[in-house]
């Protein structure tokens, strides 16, 4: 793959293939809570969000290996509870349901998340076409809801692709050029920029980036990649890539 082809690429499989193992474990995990973060509303029973939360904490080394476990199996049997009652009803939010639990359950897996696709129907889904299955059965779910006499419903398989495509830029940068900062301007005004990362990942406060970028620039910074990313009308999540190189995390 190529820089041109990374920046216009929309298949999050073929980016996530591309980094391979140049992703760290922490990375990897960080983007499959991300995606599952965007199907939070799809997370109606609170032990899947609080399982989501346990990844991630996971993933920055706050909590044993134990806890994991024990949140995976909590979700396997959330899964497997959501796919008896699709069983009984199938419907599409019963879909949807089941979908949302096995990207939760898929997020957990040992040793790291499951991000690559199954190579047959009896291996369990990766976090990306569960996600993307789950808000696909949620959209269809409310077409019928709404009565329409001709619903559009797009096939599941395709729809929102660019919203993992965006998450693989947002938590990975682009893998063809390397950044890094001046010392100097992690230091100014007594380790204001690196304070201020740390908050804003800690608190999950992404509408303050575009405010890190103000400090950024005022402290030196002149890098467009780091500006420009911090002030993107996207969706930041735990694990973006600008806020860990202010925080020197892989």
């Amino acid at each position: 793959m190529t820089e041109t082809q990374w920046l216009e690429c929309i298949s999050p499989e073929l980016m996530l293939a591309y980094l391979g193992e140049r992703a760290s474990s922490r990375k990897r995990r960080l983007f499959a809570c991300a995606c599952v973060r965007r199907i939070w509303p799809l997370l109606r029973d609170d032990r899947l969000r609080q399982a989501v939360k346990v990844g991630e904490r996971f993933a920055d080394g706050r909590v044993p290996m134990k806890i994991l476990e024990k949140a995976q199996r909590l979700a396997r049997r959330l899964r497997e509870e959501r796919e008896a009652a699709e069983l009984r009803e199938a419907t599409w939010m019963a879909r949807a349901a089941r979908s949302a639990a096995q990207a939760v359950e898929a997020l957990l897996w040992e040793p790291e998340p499951i991000l690559k696709q199954p190579r047959d129907i009896r291996e369990p889904p990766d976090v990306v076409s569960a996600t993307r299955t789950a808000r696909a059965a949620a959209r269809a779910a409310e077409a019928q809801r709404a009565q329409d006499e001709s619903p559009r419903i797009e096939p599941i398989r395709r729809l929102h692709a660019l919203d993992a495509v965006e998450l693989v830029r947002e938590i990975f940068g682009n893998p063809f050029r390397s950044v890094t900062l001046d010392p100097s301007w992690l230091c100014w005004k007594n380790n204001l920029i690196p304070k201020m990362a740390r908050v804003i990942y800690r608190k999950r406060c992404f509408r303050n980036l575009s405010i890190l970028a103000d400090v950024l620039e005022e402290a030196g910074c002149n890098d467009t990649a780091i500006l420009s990313h911090c002030r993107a009308q996207v969706e930041h999540a735990r694990g973006c890539w600008v806020v860990d190189v202010v925080l020197n995390r892989a």
